[in-house]
């Protein structure tokens, strides 16, 4: 009886496991859409496992190749203050969400009240499209791609902006 009940606990332990890993690889996801964040802790990873890209807890938006750092916001320890002048408070913020929105990508802090990094999406397209950007592009889904590049997208037209980091 005891052999019995030994096996039906580990039987059940490894039905557990694999639930935690189906769970686990269905929640991994490589992209944002409009109206979607990356808050502290958070990230994204290529659809083949090799990219992350991750908002970290001291306030850098960085994207990792198998644990080396490619490109990042450079808003590690980042931080604004100002003194209210009606309480006599400090008030402080720090980077700790990425905000995808239509054609803008933004970071700030929770309250949303100061940004800290943005996508300079017009000098990218400019750059990338030689002056003669399409009509009608409008970014809408950020996405960590399998050649190491994070792109913003305009759904059918084309990129609006990228971390340019693709081919590692």
């Amino acid at each position: 009886m005891k052999k019995i009940a030994k096996k039906s606990v580990l039987i059940l332990m490894a039905l557990f496991m694999l639930q935690i890993s189906l769970v686990s690889a269905a929640s991994a996801k490589n992209s944002l859409t409009a109206g979607e964040t990356l808050s502290q802790g958070q990230s994204l990873t290529s659809n083949d496992g090799r990219f992350t890209f991750i908002m970290q807890t001291d306030g850098n938006l960085v994207l990792y190749k198998q644990g080396k750092s490619l490109w990042s916001t450079k808003t590690s320890g980042a931080k604004y203050e100002w003194r209210d002048p009606i309480t006599g408070y400090t008030i402080r913020r720090a980077p700790q969400v990425l905000k995808v929105e239509n054609n803008l990508l933004r970071l700030t802090d929770y309250n949303d009240s100061h940004w800290f990094w943005f996508s300079k999406i017009q000098d990218w397209t400019n750059a990338h499209y030689g002056g003669n950007v399409p009509a009608g592009l409008n970014g809408d889904t950020l996405v960590v791609q399998d050649d190491g590049n994070v792109v913003f997208y305009s759904t059918g037209k084309g990129p609006v902006w990228a971390t340019n980091t693709g081919g590692h």
